[in-house]
């Protein structure tokens, strides 16, 4: 039986050329208005998240903007909620929502002109599924009553410095990316090895993301000698306590969605 949204694209794409990019670009500058108004986007992330919705849902369909928003949405109100809880949470910044959003695209892109478009369309879900398991392991992880412990040491951590993990977290992490092989699922459909790879590859892209936040990621230390992951605070330089410099969270949130992706499509392949 096909899917509500599969009804749906099928209308979707019988239109013409410039009708879809008409609705697309109403659908962008409605998400912007909303997204602008919640606070849950920077102005330029904003714009870019726009960019990135253009390009999911030309290609995608609605099926496929369907998944991404349902990441945004539910990543942007677990934010808020944690900040109920005391926990500081900023608006979504372009460099983020690039991190995030290269790896579906390019996924998508793969799908439409390439001889494997099941394993690219897979592991677009996959990349959606590994940023979703990343926020919510991380968000939902911040309320666990005990500090994380490194992915590496095993040893105790301030919370919200990256490369720790908390069974909440990891939990949280597992739930998020079923969730978005169940949504694949109910939109494009799936088989039992798609529905498997999307929910473990999501998964282990999130633990990867830890593990890179662990070793490579740069992080600062403050006159005070507590650890953070800003290079500026209070218009003071902090120094560099260790990683790569150019390593900072988002370009790790890229690299781990690109692994996602890449661990996706080889598993399809094969």
């Amino acid at each position: 039986m096909r899917s509500w949204s599969a009804f749906i694209d099928g209308f979707f794409f019988s239109l013409p050329i410039a009708a879809r990019v008409v609705i697309i670009l109403l659908l962008m500058v409605l998400m912007v208005i909303i997204s602008r108004k919640k606070k849950f986007l920077t102005p330029d992330g904003a714009i870019g998240a726009a960019a990135v919705g253009f390009i999911v849902m030309y290609i995608g369909g609605v099926s496929g903007i369907v998944l991404l928003l349902f990441f945004f949405l539910s990543a942007s109100i677990i934010s808020k909620l944690t900040r109920a809880y005391g926990e500081e949470r900023t608006e979504r910044s372009l460099m983020q929502v690039i991190a995030n959003g290269v790896p579906a695209c390019l996924s998508l892109i793969l799908f439409r002109i390439t001889q494997y478009p099941e394993a690219f369309l897979v592991a677009f879900a996959a990349s959606v599924a590994e940023a979703e398991a990343d926020t919510l392991s991380g968000d939902i992880g911040r309320l666990s009553h005990r500090d994380p412990v490194s992915i590496i040491t095993f040893t105790r951590l301030p919370k919200g410095l990256s490369g720790g993990i908390t069974v909440l977290g990891l939990v949280s992490g597992v739930i998020a990316s079923f969730l978005i092989a169940l949504l694949f699922a109910g939109t494009f459909g799936s088989s039992l090895k798609a529905f498997i790879t999307i929910a473990a590859a999501g998964f282990i892209g999130s633990v990867l993301d830890s593990f890179l936040g662990a070793t490579v990621q740069v992080q600062y230390r403050r006159k005070d000698g507590t650890l953070t992951e800003k290079a500026y605070e209070n218009g003071e330089q902090n120094e560099r306590a260790r990683g790569i410099r150019w390593i900072d969270n988002d370009m790790v949130n890229l690299l781990s969605g690109l692994f996602s992706f890449s661990l996706a499509s080889v598993l399809m392949v094969l």
